[in-house]
Parts: structure tokens; C-alpha cells; sequence
């Protein structure tokens, strides 16, 4: 029942949000009356909300992102129940953009004739950035737009001081190029090799299906080991140069390993890996969505590279009052006490339970990149019975 209710909300609201203004109309009980987030904005009759509701429209008649954080429903009875959330929204006002963040929302409703309707709304948002009559803050972007104008010229200060940054950006990327410049050859001399075969061969072998997908299957394997290389490298060049830093936001958890799940897909699947995911839904965390990526997926990687062909990985989240631990954990190779010791000491490689070959700066990058998350990681790993990473990102 309460996914039911949640779901008739969530209608209400993507039609509200589209700026659909006959489906939203849908969505309202015949005796609607709603309190909003202007200074005017209270209504006791159903005639007096809508055209408070048009008023909202007429002002930012754009369609907008928005997403939830929280919305909860809780049945009083059988046709009526309480709903609340937590939505951050983006107006898209004819003077500029302007954000709601942590705009609370709650409502009464009601099923009528076998659907959920809306019979109260109540939005709530600081007053004082909006004035009587304004259904968004039209004035408080204008002051907004002022306050950009002076950042401006803060900013050309500031890149007078990067001038400065920059030869130390260049100093560490030699360094980070004499490190890996071995490594790039490698991989580019034999997706060479492989083409110039391919050509000197064409006529002979032009009708051979399956040489042809031998050799496709070399190039594709290749060029994953080309794009981790590089993105790795990029990765690693930004942490050298002082370039990162953590650019904070709440997300879900869940959502975010599904998708790192999602791009390695081609690699477990040839593999036949299982993967097992133990995430809550809808467990919001506050990070840098970028920089858990890299860890996430560089840690996944890892796992599927030293896992045996049908093997098995978990991934499981748990969260305490203080933090939030990400664990990832193959039945593979495994290591010993002096490889553990020497984990994220240098940048060491070694191949996978098919001679995959990595370049030795994944798990240095994670470390560096947990470092700037204010976190921690610890790796628990045995021969021959598996490898087990927690990652540990402190509460915001």
C-alpha cells in the first residue's frame, strides 16, 4: 500500500515538474487546498490553490530537475495517508537558474474512486528569499546574478595565482610520464602488431570467420587495457598536480556501484563471474560521486582480474552512525602477508587468473583518492581463498 501511495506522489510530482498542467490538475482532489512556499501562498479552497498553482507556472514555466532524497508514506486508513519528502529542486527562472535544496514537502491523501489523490500540499522553504506575490524567488536570483558578478572578479585574482600552480603542475607530470611511459608502449605496440597482421593477411584470410574473430577479440581485450591505462593515468596526473579535490553531494549508493557493476560487464561476463550486491536501497551518501567511482571500479576490477573463471564476488554496504563500509570480496588468487605489506607501497603489477595484465597504479590511486574522501581501506586476503577490500567513508 505505501509503495502505491508513494508511487501516485511521484506521478503528481514528474507531471509537476514537466510542467504538465492538465496531468497535474489530475492529480488533485476536487477539495485541494494547499499552503506553498511563497509568502502568500495559502489556500483553503480548491479555486484559490489552482490559481496559485498557475501563478507558479506562469513564473517558471520551464520544465525542471529535481530529485528526492527522502519520501516516505504512511497510511492513516484505508483511503487516506500522510506523505513526506525531502526534494532538491532546480527552477529554471527567465533571469536565471535557482536552486531549492532541501525543500520539504508533505501531503494529505486520499484514494477516490480507486486513485490516490492529493487533498492538502504543504511545501516549505525559507521565507525570506522570496517576496509577497512571488511563487519562486524571482528576486533572489537577481541578487544571486549581483553576487556572481563580484565572484568574477575574485576569479581573475585567482587565476593570476594559478599561473603559479601550474609550473608545479608540470614538474609533477614529468615525473608521472618517466613512470609510466614503458607501460604505454607496451599495450600500443601489440594493438599495432595485431593490425599490421590483420592487414598483411587480408586476402589470404579475408573468408576465415574465425580468424578474424580471434584477432577482434585480441584488439577488443587490448583496447580495455588501453582505456584503463589512460583513464588511470589521467586519474593519477590530477592527483599529482593537486588538481582534485573533493566536490561533495548526496547520492544513492546503490545506484552508483550498480553502474560501475554495469561498465565492467563485459569483462565478469567473459569470465562467467557472479556478482552478488548486498546495497540498501535507497541509502543516500554524501561524497564526491567521481572520485568513489574510480575506487569503486578500480577495486571491482581487481576482484573480477584475480577471481577464477565462474567464481563469485560480493559487494556489500553497511552504515553506522559514523560511517558507511563498502566491501568487496572475490573467492580468488589471494595474497600473502608481504604482498599485503606491500599493497600501496609502490606500483606494482601482476597478471590475473588469465594472464590479464594490469599497470600497477590502480590501488595507489584508490588509496590516494580515499585519502582526500577523509576515509580508510583495509584489504583482508589469504592464498587461495580470496581477497576481501573495506572501504570506509566517514559520515558527512
Amino acid at each position: 500500500m505505501e509503495n502505491e501511495i508513494k508511487q501516485a506522489y511521484l506521478n503528481y510530482f514528474e507531471n509537476y515538474a514537466l510542467r504538465k498542467w492538465e496531468r497535474t490538475l489530475e492529480s488533485f482532489s476536487t477539495s485541494f487546498n494547499m499552503i506553498g512556499t511563497g509568502v502568500d501562498e495559502f489556500s483553503p479552497s480548491n479555486q484559490n490553490s489552482i490559481e496559485l498553482f498557475k501563478r507558479e507556472f506562469a513564473q517558471a514555466p520551464d520544465a525542471f530537475p529535481y530529485q528526492f532524497k527522502v519520501l516516505k508514506a504512511f497510511p492513516l486508513s484505508s483511503d487516506v495517508a500522510y506523505v513526506m519528502g525531502l526534494v532538491d529542486m532546480k527552477f529554471l527562472l527567465p533571469t536565471g537558474d535557482f536552486e531549492y535544496a532541501n525543500n520539504r514537502t508533505t501531503a494529505i491523501m486520499r484514494k477516490e474512486n480507486g486513485e490516490w489523490k492529493l487533498v492538502h500540499g504543504h511545501w516549505s522553504q525559507p521565507a525570506e528569499q522570496q517576496l509577497e506575490g512571488e511563487s519562486v524567488p524571482l528576486s533572489a536570483v537577481l541578487k544571486q546574478n549581483l553576487e556572481l558578478k563580484n565572484q568574477l572578479l575574485l576569479k581573475q585574482q585567482e587565476l593570476e595565482n594559478q599561473n603559479i600552480q601550474l609550473r608545479e603542475m608540470n614538474q609533477s607530470l614529468s615525473k608521472l610520464f618517466s613512470i609510466v611511459a614503458h607501460d604505454l608502449k607496451s599495450p600500443f605496440n601489440a594493438f599495432l602488431g595485431i593490425t599490421d597482421l590483420m592487414l598483411m593477411n587480408f586476402d589470404e584470410d579475408f573468408e576465415n570467420k574465425e580468424y578474424f574473430q580471434l584477432r577482434l577479440q585480441l584488439l577488443n581485450d587490448l583496447a580495455h587495457n588501453l582505456y584503463d591505462l589512460t583513464e588511470n593515468l589521467l586519474n593519477w596526473a590530477k592527483l599529482n598536480s593537486k588538481a582534485i579535490e573533493p566536490k561533495y553531494r548526496t547520492i544513492p549508493i546503490d545506484s552508483l556501484i550498480q553502474k560501475q557493476v554495469n561498465i565492467l560487464r563485459p569483462i565478469w561476463q567473459k569470465k562467467r563471474i557472479r556478482i552478488f550486491e548486498n546495497v540498501p536501497n535507497e541509502l543516500m551518501l554524501s561524497t564526491d560521486p567521481d572520485m568513489l567511482s574510480v575506487v569503486i571500479r578500480n577495486l571491482l576490477s581487481n576482484a573480477i582480474k584475480f577471481s577464477y573463471p565462474e567464481g563469485e564476488i560480493r559487494i556489500d554496504v553497511e552504515q553506522n552512525e559514523k560511517s558507511y563500509t563498502i566491501s568487496i570480496a572475490d573467492k580468488g588468487v589471494g595474497m600473502t602477508t608481504e604482498q599485503l605489506q606491500k599493497l600501496f607501497n609502490d606500483y606494482q603489477s601482476s597478471r590475473g587468473t588469465e594472464n590479464e595484465k594490469g599497470i600497477g597504479i590502480g590501488l595507489v590511486t584508490c588509496k590516494e583518492l580515499i585519502d582526500k574522501l577523509k576515509g580508510s581501506v583495509n584489504v583482508l586476503s589469504e592464498p587461495n581463498k580470496g581477497t576481501t577490500v573495506n572501504v570506509v567513508i566517514p559520515v558527512e
